[in-house]
């Protein structure tokens, strides 16, 4: 095992190298883009609005303008590659492979900013090809780096003592992740209650679960793992990296603190930074923030948050609990300690206060962006994987009117009302895992959202399942804003069994409009 962790790292030592040199060229690759595709000889006005598309601030003199664009080109493709390398569960800081490794070196240019502009578009698609140029200059090492890959996948399968042994691995690859395989012997021990445990597959990262092991005996509709969900508990408080791997720890009857060592570069200097913690308990505890009902945390000795448990009597069925900032007592480039306390408590406390002892717990450190509501509202919009085209749109609709069902729909309607204020929405959006073609307005949802006091609730006000992530639905974005603009009074929008507008104006101008696009 030794010998295959040896190798791993060589490889993954070879493309960070790669990976790295790649980074460092992209700058002069921008610049030489800026020559070929003579982006100097555009004209004044437009370079200006260029930067200010980019989040630039204005530059003085002419000859700033390529140094200034080269900057907030590159601030902002780097942006887009996060975004990008989050949507393809690629994680930076585990060992990556030859395969991946074009994924997390190209620039991703499929983006409302960067077409809305056609030298922007030009430039990044310049960057990648040179970037292509570079893989064909060390072809020979990549070939090395593939062989030694295959060499480490030869001696992984070696290494298996028999054939029973490599089938149950196989069997249970897709289960890495589940609370059964974070403690060594903990698989072996409750293997025979897995056999017959539900098997829950998390709708982001697509890792399967048992249900025996998260304490889940019910079907999920739609189930997020505790690593997605650690990342995504409050998409305004943007995880921009994880400084700790997120894990699975229990508190046990003889032992109630937990330690967890760790250093945080100064990269993350002027990051806010945040401890997030899940209870693994089959009710709340995969929705919501829970720290421990009795004990405390600390962070180098100092006591951060002190952890109360609810009366018996009390009429709120859970206290509510929040992630808990640590910028402030976070030590740059030293080792940090961060401890986890569960009091112990007696028969008398328990019959007097609401106690849980030796739950299972879940836990991560990760650097944040917050972002108000305004802010986070921009961050949405600014990326295309967050818009649902007209086309795809469309075909939802002429999907759910041929829907093979026992009585045959000849029209279905839909309100353009929010069903929040029940004013006329403005930006048409629905959770990304929702169903339903009604939206609700992106606005209004994550106002409301912004205004809640205490914990936020990220629930879709239509179905309530969970909405994390949203799309901006294109088709109904130009219906709204034809009625608007032609001052049409349409409340509501009627489709036939074609998924067409049965209103024949609202049609026609509709037509018109998705024909000029």
């Amino acid at each position: 095992m030794n010998q295959n962790n040896q190798l791993q790292d060589e490889i993954t030592k070879e493309l960070l190298t790669i990976k790295q040199d790649i980074e460092l060229k992209v700058p002069e690759f921008i610049r030489q883009g800026c020559l070929e595709l003579k982006v100097d000889q555009i004209s004044t006005q437009k370079k200006q609005d260029i930067i200010k598309c980019l989040g630039g601030n204005k530059y003085k003199q002419d000859k700033q303008f390529i140094p200034k664009l080269t900057e907030c080109l590159l601030s902002h493709l780097l942006r887009m590659k996060k975004c990008s390398l989050q949507s393809t569960n690629i994680n930076p800081t585990r060992p990556i492979y030859l395969g991946q490794l074009i994924t997390i070196t190209m620039f991703y240019y499929e983006d409302k900013i960067i077409k809305s502009y056609s030298i922007l578009e030009e430039l990044t698609k310049f960057i990648n090809k040179q970037i292509h140029i570079y893989y064909e200059g060390i072809r020979d090492k990549l070939k090395f780096i593939k062989d030694k890959e295959q060499q480490l996948l030869n001696q992984m399968r070696n290494s298996q003592s028999n054939n029973d042994k490599q089938n149950e691995t196989q069997q249970d690859i897709n289960f890495l992740k589940c609370y059964c395989h974070s403690q060594p012997g903990l698989y072996v021990q409750i293997k025979a209650k897995l056999n017959t445990s539900k098997i829950l597959q998390c709708k982001i990262c697509s890792q399967n679960f048992h249900g025996f092991c998260l304490q889940i005996n019910h079907d999920i509709q739609d189930f997020i793992c505790p690593y997605c969900t650690l990342v995504m508990l409050n998409p305004q408080n943007k995880v921009i990296d994880q400084i700790v791997q997120s894990t699975f720890q229990q508190f046990l009857q003889f032992k109630n603190e937990k330690h967890f060592l760790f250093h945080c570069p100064v990269k993350y200097k002027g990051s806010q930074i945040e401890i997030r913690c899940l209870r693994i308990d089959g009710k709340d505890g995969l929705n919501e923030i829970t720290w421990p009902d009795y004990g405390e945390l600390q962070m180098n000795g100092v006591k951060l948050a002190e952890f109360k448990p609810l009366s018996i009597n009390y009429s709120v069925k859970k206290r509510k609990d929040d992630s808990i900032n640590i910028t402030n007592h976070i030590k740059h480039n030293e080792q940090n300690r961060i401890t986890l306390i569960e009091y112990k408590s007696n028969e008398e406390l328990k019959k007097q206060f609401r106690i849980q002892h030796q739950c299972i717990y879940f836990i991560g450190i990760f650097s944040i962006n917050q972002l108000n509501a305004k802010e986070f509202l921009l961050d949405i919009k600014q990326y295309h994987k967050n818009y649902l085209s007209i086309e795809d749109s469309f075909k939802l609709f002429k999907q759910e009117c041929s829907t093979n069902k026992d009585v045959k729909i000849k029209s279905i309607r839909i309100s353009l009302l929010c069903p929040i204020t029940l004013q006329l929405i403005n930006i048409p959006a629905r959770g990304r895992f929702c169903n339903h073609l009604q939206c609700f307005d992106l606005e209004n949802f994550i106002t409301a959202i912004d205004d809640q006091k205490d914990k936020k609730i990220w629930k879709c006000p239509i179905c309530k399942l969970k909405s994390f992530k949203f799309l901006i639905d294109d088709y109904q974005q130009v219906i709204l804003e034809l009625i608007s603009e032609n001052r049409l009074s349409n409340k509501e929008v009627e489709f036939n069994e074609n998924g067409e507008i049965t209103d024949l104006v609202l049609r026609e101008l509709c037509n018109q409009q998705t024909n000029q696009n």
